[in-house]
């Protein structure tokens, strides 16, 4: 038996075309087929909701008996899942195939398939997440492989994709994507793969809500900020992470980095997060795990850690499902160890998107590896950027997000040298549409013009808020230093006060505001208070005491 080649050489690298090759949406709708367990029944509400919003005909539901579990052996997902999907799809036509006798050594059946005309093959919540390694069903002859590769565990969905493939692939290490890097295949590469994506989560209600504003998102465009957080372990890592962070300048995001190694956390500003990638942290923290946090419908989230979709069904442990149950739409992770190189690469996801190709495109596109242990969260049809941001500006003005379109045309004029109309149109709809965002962009584009007395004015509005809400505080700390370095120290004082006064902040957060707060207050004549606040965050900051 020969094994599969680990080397990824063969496959060539294709650069995404600079205008987006997008079929027509209601031939992928008729050709996407949903997978059911119906062994669960929230795994059919998930299929009924997903195909009635999408327009997906019924009868492209397949219902299934299988474990209900989140993993499975090799033997019930060959018995429940494999075998049965592979007949039901022969059966109804959604394969052209010609069944051999016989079954390979882990009891798949041997199948020549001619071609295929699923566009994207969609599991739902219900449906088993991963394999388990089962060392008594790995192939013989396994010496060519490097240790690490000589398992068969995976993700359900990386060895669903090869349901097309040649019947006598194994299932020990990985097969090389031909569709990785590559958005224009041939005829042949195409019906080897299938696109498979999965409406998964915490709950029903999270994925239901998930496919609600992803088609919200596709119809107003994606709208907020963009947060990379770089300094992971690796260089490859940190290069892909880079590169991802330059095709959201690029496309004009409102953009902010962390670069050093300590991970993003409550003291980094993160309002209205549409593109969030980062690493490497096994399990959400912070923000991404508050429950009320404010994420713009649509929003992209990427973790990159080995283990980030262990699970998928809780809030705490890994990534995938803490994005879901926070409402990001689209997100990608591993569920076991991929190795840095066969995980999906976050510049290629979020380029293919801004391209305008769908999710789904975009998760296979990214993902160097199947039969391995990539998964990808989020309706393989939603296209983010399916809607421009001319067309926003035109159409997306009152939504609740609209200041942050405001911050990416702005951006646009000062890429393009038109620093006066990027003032101009700040003034414009700040007078329009106050807002927190646009407040502290407008004081910003006035300082940078040595207007110090016109930027402060422009901050005055927040003045007259008493409470912000937990995405704003970073933000209003950011604008009360702004104040203080303008000399308005006594406005940046007041601010300090109503932050810190503010309760249920995480240390990280509480320790930055009381440092920056003394500060200020030592430089307006409040020595006791600044005393008192350096003491606190000293106290914050020293380790607990051992017990005795």
């Amino acid at each position: 038996m020969s094994f599969r080649k680990l080397s990824l050489s063969l496959i060539g690298i294709v650069c995404i075309c600079a205008v987006a090759l997008v079929r027509l949406a209601a031939g992928e709708a008729d050709n996407v087929v949903v997978l059911v367990n119906a062994s669960d029944s929230g795994s059919a509400d998930i299929a009924k909701y997903y195909t009635e919003k999408r327009g997906i005909p019924s009868e492209n539901i397949i219902a299934l008996k299988m474990p209900t579990k989140e993993t499975v052996t090799v033997r019930e997902f060959v018995d429940t899942i494999y075998n049965p999907l592979l007949n039901a799809l022969i059966d109804q036509k959604w394969m052209n195939a010609v069944k051999a006798t016989g079954r390979d050594s882990v009891g798949r059946e041997r199948v020549s398939i001619a071609t295929h005309h699923i566009s994207y093959l969609v599991t739902t919540r219900g449906v088993p997440l991963r394999i388990a390694n089962d060392p008594a069903l790995l192939e013989t002859n396994l010496e060519q492989l490097p240790k690490q590769f000589q398992v068969n565990n995976g993700s359900v969905d990386g060895e669903l994709a090869l349901l097309a493939s040649p019947a006598n692939l194994p299932m020990t290490a990985f097969v090389p994507n031909p569709l990785f890097s590559n958005m224009k295949p041939t005829r042949l590469d195409a019906k080897r793969v299938i696109r498979v994506s999965r409406l998964d989560g915490p709950s029903v209600e999270s994925v239901t809500k998930l496919i609600d504003r992803s088609l919200q998102a596709e119809a107003e465009g994606l709208m907020g900020r963009a947060y990379f957080d770089i300094g992971g372990p690796h260089a490859k890592g940190d290069e892909w992470m880079n590169a991802a962070a330059g095709l959201a300048v690029k496309a004009s995001f409102d953009t902010d980095f962390e670069k050093t190694k300590r991970p993003m956390d409550g003291r980094d500003r993160y309002d209205a997060p549409a593109i969030y990638m980062g690493w490497y942290r096994q399990n959400a923290y912070g923000p991404w795990r508050a429950a009320k946090w404010s994420v713009p419908p649509g929003a992209i989230g990427f973790h990159l850690h080995s283990f980030s979709a262990t699970t998928v069904r809780s809030t705490s442990q890994g990534w995938l499902g803490a994005f879901v149950n926070q409402g990001y739409c689209a997100t990608v992770g591993n569920v076991y160890e991929p190795y840095l190189e066969y995980t999906h690469h976050p510049h290629k996801l979020l380029g293919a998107l801004l391209d305008g190709h769908t999710f789904g495109e975009a998760a296979m596109f990214s993902n160097p590896a199947l039969s391995w242990q990539g998964v990808a969260i989020g309706d393989p049809l939603y296209r983010p950027f399916k809607v421009g941001l001319d067309a926003q500006l035109q159409d997306s003005m009152e939504t609740s997000f609209s200041a942050y379109l405001c911050l990416r045309q702005i951006n646009r004029l000062e890429a393009k040298g038109q620093a006066d109309e990027a003032l101009s149109f700040a003034r414009t709809q700040f007078v329009r549409q106050p807002s927190l965002p646009l407040a502290y962009k407008l004081a910003k584009l006035y300082a940078a013009k040595g207007e110090s007395q016109k930027a402060v004015e422009a901050l005055r509005v927040v003045r007259y808020m008493t409470v912000f809400s937990n995405e704003e505080v970073v933000l209003v700390q950011k604008i009360a230093n702004f104040l203080n370095k303008h000399n308005e120290s006594e406005l940046a004082f007041d601010l300090y006060k109503k932050l810190i006064d503010q309760k249920g902040q995480e240390k990280a957060l509480r320790i930055s505001l009381l440092q920056g707060g003394a500060k200020i207050a030592l430089s307006e004549g409040e020595a006791s208070l600044s005393s008192n606040w350096t003491l606190t965050a000293r106290k914050l900051k020293a380790p607990p005491a051992k017990k005795k």
